[in-house]
């Protein structure tokens, strides 16, 4: 496989390059992507083991044949998507900054280090903040006029996706920074639209795995605090003067 490039404000490179270029990140993510599902693969046993924790290791229900084969397949895609999903956006975004100019390249090269951490902080959140208070909520509501099997599907889908969801939503930060840091959004604009941001922000836990109101709320809470930081960074990091003046700078 050829060595991924590394592409210079400067460069001129041609469509067939560029699409060379897209070429060979995205086998890289493939072959990233296909290594972590085939180790989550092999460790599927542990992980179940783990993600049932919140549920005290209790023993899954399965309704189909075919269902324990599919979970393991599950368990291994969600899996591997978790473990690689850093580096995978860590491509794209590496793929789009060459794009911007050499300026801005110094702020958001940095940033880029930042998307592993916070995809982390933001699993390690959603694993000990949002899952088991909404896990105790579900399985304990009219607990009196329901018995509680655990079938195996749908608890596996809703802790990974659970899992993922809060990973992204950390990122955040970092996606705001970037957009700050070229001019596209602009602090005064956050400010001035922050009613219209609650309500999207809502709509968006609304969308998110689990529609509890203790799911949504531990998404949502979060979520405000990450747009009021990302306000102060785009703050920080977006360039002086007025948007029209930055626009008219040259893009290479």
């Amino acid at each position: 496989m050829a060595r991924i490039r590394r592409v210079k404000p400067d460069d001129e490179l041609t469509l067939v390059e560029h699409l060379d270029e897209l070429r060979v990140r995205l086998i890289f993510s493939l072959l990233v992507l296909t290594i972590a599902v085939g180790g989550c693969y092999f460790e599927s046993h542990n992980i179940l083991h783990f993600i049932t924790g919140p549920i005290h290791h209790r023993q899954l229900v399965t309704f189909a044949p075919t269902e324990a084969f599919f979970n393991t397949v599950m368990i291994s895609v969600y899996g591997g998507l978790l473990i690689s999903l850093p580096l995978l956006s860590y491509q794209f975004y590496a793929y789009v900054v060459p794009a911007f100019s050499e300026e801005s390249q110094r702020t958001i090269r940095p940033l880029l280090l930042m998307i592993p951490g916070l995809f982390l902080i933001g699993v390690v959140f959603g694993w000990y903040v949002v899952i088991p208070p909404a896990i105790h909520f579900l399985t304990g509501f009219n607990q009196h006029e329901y018995t509680y099997f655990p079938r195996a599907a749908d608890y596996i889908r809703f802790i990974m996706l659970t899992l993922l969801a809060m990973g992204a939503v950390f990122e955040l930060p970092v996606v705001m920074m970037m957009l700050g840091r070229v001019g596209i959004i602009r602090s005064t604009f956050m400010k001035r639209r922050w009613r219209e941001a609650i309500v999207v922000l809502a709509v968006i836990a609304a969308l998110l795995p689990g529609t509890d109101p203790i799911t949504m709320t531990a998404e949502y809470v979060p979520m405000l605090l990450l747009y009021l930081l990302s306000y102060f960074l785009v703050k920080a990091v977006e360039p002086k003067g007025s948007i029209s003046d930055f626009l008219s700078e040259p893009f290479s």
